[in-house]
């Protein structure tokens, strides 16, 4: 009788396991090397050089952040439709394993003033968001983004210019807090540009490079120059 070692279906068995290993180990180095793609050409850990974009639809439906941010890592914690007591239990789940991004980009507020919630109780949910970065972030320097105008939101135009001077007067008492005012770009002679998608709300590429060079200009303006130089150096 043949040792099983030696039979065909043995052998079947064996080269099968091979091809399993070989698949198994090409798909971790595809994923390795996925993942070591974006990181700075000095070799920094991506953690060391991540943003967390944080907020509503406007941030979940930017689906060229990665891009328009480069060479920053970018993790987009959007939420579509989401108000600000959406975002806050999200943004209380932070874990350890999470880790530590340079900087949060906030966008927040549009949708709940959109709703009809008082911009004072809008602020208040705001200030509860920075309590949760003191507690599970601490020190990290949080960006919050103007509310942007747009054309399917033009009734609400005095409302988010009230929460732009709010978080204006607010944020100078908050620690490591700054504004971005991503308002007056999006205006060309006192007038909304072409920067829209068709529902009048959301922004179109154009609209979303207006963001992300604000956003640039304003991190190298918050953020340390050595921090800036190994993360996004200059070309």
């Amino acid at each position: 009788m043949r040792s099983l070692d030696s039979s065909p279906l043995a052998k079947f068995l064996f080269a099968m396991l091979v091809f399993a290993l070989i698949l198994v180990g090409w798909r971790l180095y595809d994923r390795y090397r996925g993942t070591t793609a974006t990181l700075p050409d000095n070799g920094v850990a991506a953690q060391g050089c991540a943003l967390w974009f944080v907020g509503s639809s406007s941030i979940h439906r930017w689906t060229s952040l990665q891009q328009d941010m480069a060479p920053w890592i970018t993790h987009n914690r959007g939420i579509n439709s989401a108000t600000l007591p959406d975002i806050l239990p999200r943004f209380a789940n932070i874990g350890p394993a999470e880790g530590r991004p340079r900087a949060l980009i906030l966008y927040v507020g549009e949708n709940d003033i959109a709703n009809g919630v008082p911009v004072r109780t809008v602020m208040r949910q705001v200030a509860a968001l920075f309590d949760l970065r003191d507690r599970l972030l601490p020190g990290v320097p949080v960006l919050l983004l103007s509310a942007k105008p747009s054309p399917g939101r033009l009734k609400f135009l005095g409302e988010q210019r009230l929460f732009n001077a709010a978080a204006q007067n607010f944020l100078p008492h908050m620690q490591a807090a700054h504004y971005a005012d991503i308002t007056t770009p999006l205006l060309a002679g006192g007038k909304l540009g072409d920067n829209y998608q068709a529902d009048g709300v959301h922004m179109n590429a154009g609209g979303y490079r207006i963001w992300a060079d604000v956003v640039r200009r304003r991190l190298d303006q918050i953020l340390p120059a050595s921090v800036t130089r190994t993360c996004a150096p200059k070309s």
